[in-house]
Protein backbone atom coordinates (compact mmCIF):
# COMPACT_ATOMS: atom_id res chain seq x y z
CA UNK A 1 0.00 0.00 0.00
CA UNK A 2 1.44 3.33 -0.99
CA UNK A 3 1.85 6.10 1.53
CA UNK A 4 -0.57 8.99 1.28
CA UNK A 5 -3.24 6.85 -0.34
CA UNK A 6 -6.60 8.62 -0.07
CA UNK A 7 -8.79 5.73 -1.25
CA UNK A 8 -11.97 5.13 0.73
CA UNK A 9 -11.44 2.76 3.62
CA UNK A 10 -12.03 -0.80 2.38
CA UNK A 11 -14.64 -2.31 4.64
CA UNK A 12 -13.50 -5.89 3.94
CA UNK A 13 -9.77 -5.49 4.60
CA UNK A 14 -9.20 -3.08 7.49
CA UNK A 15 -5.89 -4.66 8.54
CA UNK A 16 -2.62 -4.14 6.71
CA UNK A 17 0.89 -5.45 7.24
CA UNK A 18 3.70 -3.25 5.93
CA UNK A 19 7.36 -3.62 6.91
CA UNK A 20 7.62 0.19 6.95
CA UNK A 21 4.89 0.52 9.60
CA UNK A 22 5.74 -0.76 13.10
CA UNK A 23 8.14 -3.28 11.62
CA UNK A 24 5.39 -5.23 9.86
CA UNK A 25 3.05 -5.68 12.82
CA UNK A 26 -0.54 -5.85 11.51
CA UNK A 27 -2.20 -2.45 11.96
CA UNK A 28 -5.53 -0.84 11.19
CA UNK A 29 -5.23 0.61 7.68
CA UNK A 30 -4.36 4.30 7.63
CA UNK A 31 -3.09 4.22 11.23
CA UNK A 32 -0.21 2.97 13.33
CA UNK A 33 -2.64 1.28 15.73
CA UNK A 34 -1.84 -2.44 16.04
CA UNK A 35 -4.80 -4.69 15.25
CA UNK A 36 -4.02 -6.69 18.38
CA UNK A 37 -4.32 -3.55 20.53
CA UNK A 38 -7.72 -2.69 19.08
CA UNK A 39 -8.85 -6.27 19.59
CA UNK A 40 -7.73 -6.18 23.23
CA UNK A 41 -9.47 -2.85 23.88
CA UNK A 42 -12.73 -4.08 22.39
CA UNK A 43 -12.55 -7.37 24.27
CA UNK A 44 -12.07 -5.44 27.52
CA UNK A 45 -15.23 -3.47 26.79
CA UNK A 46 -13.76 -0.06 25.98
CA UNK A 47 -16.37 2.09 24.21
CA UNK A 48 -15.56 3.25 20.69
CA UNK A 49 -15.70 6.89 21.81
CA UNK A 50 -12.92 6.30 24.34
CA UNK A 51 -10.80 4.36 21.84
CA UNK A 52 -11.17 7.13 19.26
CA UNK A 53 -10.28 9.80 21.83
CA UNK A 54 -7.09 7.93 22.73
CA UNK A 55 -6.23 6.95 19.13
CA UNK A 56 -7.48 9.81 16.91
CA UNK A 57 -6.24 8.15 13.72
CA UNK A 58 -9.07 5.66 14.25
CA UNK A 59 -12.66 6.51 13.49
CA UNK A 60 -15.94 4.69 13.99
CA UNK A 61 -15.94 3.41 10.41
CA UNK A 62 -12.53 1.75 10.83
CA UNK A 63 -13.52 0.22 14.16
CA UNK A 64 -16.77 -1.15 12.73
CA UNK A 65 -14.90 -2.59 9.73
CA UNK A 66 -12.44 -4.27 12.11
CA UNK A 67 -15.27 -5.72 14.23
CA UNK A 68 -16.99 -6.98 11.10
CA UNK A 69 -13.82 -8.63 9.81
CA UNK A 70 -13.09 -10.26 13.15
CA UNK A 71 -16.65 -11.47 13.45
CA UNK A 72 -16.52 -13.03 10.00
CA UNK A 73 -12.96 -14.34 10.06
CA UNK A 74 -12.67 -15.58 13.60
CA UNK A 75 -16.32 -16.10 14.47
CA UNK A 76 -15.63 -13.66 17.30
CA UNK A 77 -18.23 -11.55 18.96
CA UNK A 78 -17.44 -8.05 20.19
CA UNK A 79 -19.92 -5.99 22.13
CA UNK A 80 -19.99 -2.42 20.90
CA UNK A 81 -21.26 0.53 22.85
Amino acid sequence: MSKGNNKPFPIRYPIVKDPDILGGIPVIEGTRVPARLLSDLLNRGYPEKIIISEYPSLDLRKIKAFISLMGESLNASFQTI
